[in-house]
């Protein structure tokens, strides 16, 4: 019986031979069972990503020193160290889902209580010039006086969008309306002395202007996107579909360019319609429900994105893509792969919406792909390796297992780079001097990386310093290529998938 009270086969459960130990000298099986000894099964867990027996600390304080695991390794040491695949898979998936914990990325979610200083916003001597040049193109007051009205409107509008806990910038806004006003009295004023005009006749100018001011804002507000409450642009939305509709239904079936720019505009003015439609409720909402937290991702979901988003064209097209009215074909391909790419435009163009929104989602899908790139990009840089030193007599494999260490310790640089990134976040908030440290060590530990790499590679190989130069300058530069385009298709594709 076994000290963890379960009994010891005679015979090995896996090829019946006789036990003499631990281990069965014919296959090796071992004579604990993982199912009956939890304590065995966890160890088992371990050992199969670090083989806890000191292979790893050794592997780890080997790989700070360029070359030296490599090196031992392909001499016939490796009994000495973790296997070059495994150390690099642990590392990566290490690393980055270390990463994932470290890396935050404000998504300005929600409204959080801001304390502003009241004073602090003075005119802009730039802003006040910019308005008086614009009003002085107006050859009237009320013309002067129209301007105003309608600068003044948008400032309105601009300043109700920005969050009452925003008083700084509120402040800006209103130091930006008196410049206006300031502007346009000057410009009254100088038309008024150079015409002679008396106060009444300056007063019932300035009616006027602002009399016609009143009439362009009302013809603004006949428009989707300025709709003043529900029942108007449910009645806007009708009658810009209706003359799409006849159009419509006189088109003949075999017209299908032309049914497909109708469509599409039926569709663009639904679009514009749910938009505003959103922005009305929110508005409402927000009016309702006093000094309550909004959050955007929440109002989106129960009240639909108040974001319109912007008309989407592919290779020159004059019609907006669409998946279902205008979706992108290539004639050569097969009808499953159209469907495929469509489906995938259509993701990603739904998650760019959300990443706006939110970007760590961008982020953490971006973080969780990098391994796989890794992985993929790491037989490709053994291929230049091998290209670059055709006349070494090593094999392919043994560039790989230089390859996979390179690789190991690149990860191994990452992680010391989010552990020093979680250590700042930490202790930065307590000591304002710790920031600068962590940035010196960061900025070291980039430094060095490169530096590693050529001396790794100079040890390895053992040529002369300006042959590994030039090589490593070659392979440098293809690689990081190669980087690039994976970094493009990984960042496409995160987007797509998360």
């Amino acid at each position: 019986m076994s000290a963890t009270g379960h009994d010891i086969p005679s015979h090995c459960e896996n090829c019946n031979a006789q036990l003499e130990g631990h281990y069965c000298h014919d296959c090796g099986q071992s004579v604990v069972n993982p199912v009956r000894d939890a304590g065995h099964a966890l160890e088992e867990v371990f050992e199969s990503f670090w083989h806890l027996d000191g292979r790893i600390f050794r592997t780890l304080r080997d790989l700070i020193f360029p070359g030296r695991v490599a090196n031992n390794y392909l001499a016939g040491q490796r009994a000495r160290y973790v296997a070059p695949l495994r150390l690099f898979l642990v590392l990566s998936v290490v690393t980055f889902f270390f990463a994932q914990l470290v890396i935050h990325v404000d998504n300005n979610d929600k409204a959080n209580p801001m304390v502003q200083l009241e004073d602090g916003v003075q005119s802009n001597d730039k802003n006040a010039a910019k308005q008086s040049k614009a009003f002085a193109k107006a050859g009237s007051i009320a013309d002067v006086e129209q301007i105003r009205r309608k600068n003044l409107a948008d400032l309105a509008e601009a300043r109700e969008a920005i969050p009452a806990v925003l008083l700084h910038a509120r402040k800006a806004i209103d130091v930006a309306a008196e410049d206006v006003n300031r502007a346009a009295d000057r410009r009254i004023d100088a038309i008024g002395r150079e015409r002679g005009m008396s106060g009444e006749q300056i007063a019932a100018a300035k009616a006027d202007g602002a009399q016609r001011a009143a009439a362009a804002m009302e013809t603004a507000k006949q428009t989707l996107e300025k709709a003043a409450d529900l029942t108007t642009l449910q009645r806007l939305r009708d009658e810009r579909l209706a003359p799409h509709h006849v159009k419509l239904a006189s088109l003949p079936a075999s017209a299908a360019a032309a049914r497909r720019h109708e469509l599409n505009e039926i569709r663009e003015i639904n679009i514009a319609a749910g938009c505003r439609a959103a922005q009305l409720q929110i508005a409402d909402a927000t009016s309702t429900e006093g000094d309550r937290v909004r959050k955007e991702s929440e109002d989106a979901r129960i009240y639909g994105d108040p974001d319109c988003y912007d008309r989407l064209t592919l290779f020159g097209s004059e019609e907006p893509w669409d998946e279902e009215t205008n979706p992108l074909t290539f004639s050569w391909a097969p009808a499953f792969f159209n469907h495929w790419i469509n489906r995938q435009i259509a993701h990603g163009r739904e998650n760019v919406s959300r990443a706006q929104k939110d970007p760590g989602l961008w982020v953490r899908a971006l973080l969780a792909a990098v391994p796989s790139a890794l992985f993929l990009l790491v037989p490709v840089f053994a291929l230049l390796l091998k290209l670059a030193y055709l006349g070494s007599g090593r094999l392919y494999l043994e560039h790989l297992v230089i390859a996979l260490y390179s690789h190991a310790y690149m990860c191994l640089t990452m992680l010391a780079f989010f552990i020093l990134i979680a250590l700042d976040n930490a202790i930065s908030p307590h000591w304002d001097g710790y920031g600068w440290i962590s940035g010196i060590l960061i900025t070291l530990l980039w430094m060095w990386l490169p530096v590693y790499l050529l001396l790794m590679q100079k040890r390895v190989y053992r040529n002369g310093w300006p042959v590994t130069v030039l090589r490593y300058l070659v392979i440098g530069n293809l690689y990081f290529v190669l980087l690039a385009f994976a970094a493009t298709f990984l960042a496409l594709a995160s987007l797509v998938r998360m």
